[in-house]
C-alpha cells in the first residue's frame, strides 16, 4: 500500500514541476522576448503564433544579458 501511495505522490509531484516550468516558460520568459523582439524591431515581430521559438530564445538571452550586465556591474 505504501509503495501505491509514493507512486502517486511523485506523479502528482512531477506534474507540478511540470505545470510550474512551462508557466515560466510560457508567461515569464516568452513574455519577455515578446517585449524584447517589439522594442528592437519596432513592432514588427514577433508574428502571432510563428515566433514562438524565438520569441522564447530572445527572453532567455535576454533574461542572461540582463543577469551577466548585474554582476558586473556589483564588482
Amino acid at each position: 500500500m505504501e509503495e501505491v501511495v509514493e507512486g502517486i505522490g511523485r506523479l502528482i509531484l512531477r506534474i507540478i514541476k511540470w505545470l510550474i516550468i512551462d508557466a515560466l516558460v510560457e508567461f515569464v520568459i516568452q513574455g519577455i522576448g515578446h517585449v524584447t523582439l517589439k522594442i528592437i524591431t519596432l513592432g514588427k515581430y514577433p508574428r502571432p503564433n510563428r515566433d514562438e521559438g524565438r520569441t522564447v530564445v530572445t527572453g532567455f538571452v535576454t533574461i542572461v544579458l540582463i543577469v551577466f550586465v548585474v554582476v558586473m556591474s556589483t564588482h
